[in-house]
């Protein structure tokens, strides 16, 4: 299965992760588009908080891809987490 790394803002790695947030919003730019064509359903999605080695991170798998063309956004559905790195579930904060 592929894999697609990007960054994310801590709070909506933190919905992420709590499993209040279902649906990740991509811009339908030339940068997003050429990296969403090479891809089929179901891929890897790793979303990273920050650009150091201890930053929280979660790997989830994308099940669909809907480029909603009226909100000018790309809606990747997530279906299943399947790993995530330096982050406390319990408190939803950072592991120090």
């Amino acid at each position: 299965m592929k894999k697609v790394t990007t960054t994310i803002q801590r709070q909506w790695l933190r919905e992420i992760v709590a499993g209040r947030k279902t649906v990740e919003y991509r811009e339908i730019k030339p940068y997003w588009t050429k990296r969403l064509a090479s891809l089929d359903c179901p891929f890897l999605l790793r979303l990273i908080n920050g650009m150091t080695a201890k930053a929280p991170e979660v790997t989830v798998r994308v099940d669909r891809i809907r480029k909603n063309s009226r909100s000018g956004y790309y809606e990747l559905r997530i279906g299943k987490i399947v790993e995530v790195h330096n982050w406390d579930r319990r408190r939803e904060c950072p592991v120090k």
